[in-house]
């Protein structure tokens, strides 16, 4: 397949996503996020100390007051500039993650081909269709973590990237024990301090508001919607899901997180050390969507790095495991036509929307609606289990071939053309 037909596809993937936005449903750019980080610049900008205060009609403030000051220019904007700026971008950063991971992939060919084929698919995936519908910032996120991690070891200022998204959104400070983990210590410094940085701004500049939300409004999930809603696929999701939100199930959720941190983080550390950069750093991201409060599906942009190394196994080994398991990975994270309660007129959503869910309906689930409800949980716990029944396979074989061996031979013998594998 040549460059121009893979470009010709992404355009007109792009193109197809356009058309749904302008002339389908009203809520394809609902972008009630985007909104609110424009409210929340506008706050900053009016003083008074009102960045977390809740409205009648207006969704809560709940990002650090360090992201509040980011978003101040957002106000100085027109709404509808604001929006076509929040889709725009949104797009491009969608293809510079993809770019990004390619690289650290390792891929043998042609990157553009590659970049262009793989984003526009993964356009049609509920994780960034949520993304574009509410105008967030994940895959800003996800471009800065991934270009700080894709840059050499020990290149000058590697960290700012992670201690500036942790900035924005406490999620990515996962990345700064990773790093220590790993041995980087110098870039965790770097990370943890370019982190601690934008909290010390904020507090000079927002004295108020960083007393608020470091006083313990972002230990308040509460302010980001209900745990048992389907669309929260974490662990606590899930267990709200099956045993209920209020009371909460006791000290299960907890111990589930610990042992999925604990079991994910190890395997994401030992996937670096034997330098499978981008394994490692997509097991990261897995482990903290396993074990936050709340991830949104649109959240779990996070898993693309795994996307990614999933379709590059595919391409290389032709493999019928790995096809099915692609497959799988196909009709899960598919965005289909769907119309769905409290949205206006058929919008593309994911498995996890077909279930019962509002009033509490999400709390009685029976049968294929288990499995449906919490799709993104089983699968992000099924990643890390087959990891790690790879790695105890080889070890125990004596083979010596390690799952995530492959690329880190490639790069110490200075061939970067090497791939990365999740399983052998």
């Amino acid at each position: 397949m040549s460059r121009g037909f893979a470009l010709a596809v992404a355009a007109a993937s792009v193109a197809a996503y356009l058309a749904l936005g302008l002339f389908g449903s009203g809520d394809a750019w609902w972008l009630g996020d985007l909104a609110v980080y424009r409210s929340g610049g506008a706050d900053v900008l009016a003083g008074g100390g009102e960045l977390y205060t809740v409205r009648p009609g207006r969704l809560p403030f709940t990002y650090t007051p360090w992201a509040g000051l980011v978003f101040t220019p957002l106000a100085w904007l027109p709404w509808v500039a604001v929006k076509a700026l929040g889709v725009a971008a949104n797009l491009v950063l969608l293809a510079v993650a993809t770019w990004l991971a390619w690289g650290m992939a390792g891929l043998r060919g042609d990157r553009v081909r590659a970049t262009a084929l793989t984003a526009a698919a993964l356009l049609w995936t509920e994780p960034v269709q949520e993304n574009l519908r509410f105008g967030q910032i994940n895959l800003l996120l996800l471009v800065l973590v991934l270009w700080d991690l894709s840059r050499p070891r020990g290149a000058r200022l590697v960290g700012v990237g992670v201690g500036l998204a942790a900035g924005l959104k406490l999620t990515p400070v996962i990345f700064v024990p990773y790093l220590l983990l790993t041995g980087r210590v110098r870039e965790a410094a770097t990370a943890l301090g370019t982190f601690v940085g934008t909290i010390a701004v904020a507090f000079v500049v927002l004295p108020r508001e960083c007393v608020d939300y470091w006083g313990g409004l972002f230990f308040d999930d509460a302010r980001i919607g209900l745990a048992q809603f389907p669309g929260n696929q974490s662990l606590h999701g899930a267990v709200a899901r099956q045993f209920g939100a209020d009371p909460a199930p006791g000290l299960l959720w907890p111990l589930l997180a610990t042992v999925v941190a604990a079991l994910g983080m190890t395997l994401a550390v030992r996937a670096a050390r034997r330098g499978a950069e981008l394994t490692g750093m997509g097991l990261c991201a897995l482990t903290a969507l396993l074990v936050s409060p709340i991830s949104w599906t649109h959240h779990w942009v996070w898993a693309l790095p795994l996307v990614i190394l999933l379709v590059d196994r595919v391409r290389r080994t032709r493999a019928w495991p790995d096809v099915v398991a692609l497959a799988a990975l196909c009709a899960l994270a598919a965005a289909y036509p769907m119309d769905r309660p409290r949205v206006a007129g058929v919008l593309p959503a994911g498995l996890v929307w077909t279930v019962p869910f509002g009033g509490d309906r999400e709390l009685h689930l029976r049968g294929w609606q288990l499995l449906a409800g919490n799709a993104y949980v089983i699968a992000g716990v099924c990643v890390l289990i087959g990891c790690l029944i790879s790695c105890v396979i080889a070890e125990r074989s004596g083979s010596g071939f390690h799952p995530f061996a492959r690329f880190g031979a490639a790069r110490r013998s200075g061939d970067r053309s090497g791939s990365q594998g999740l399983v052998p």
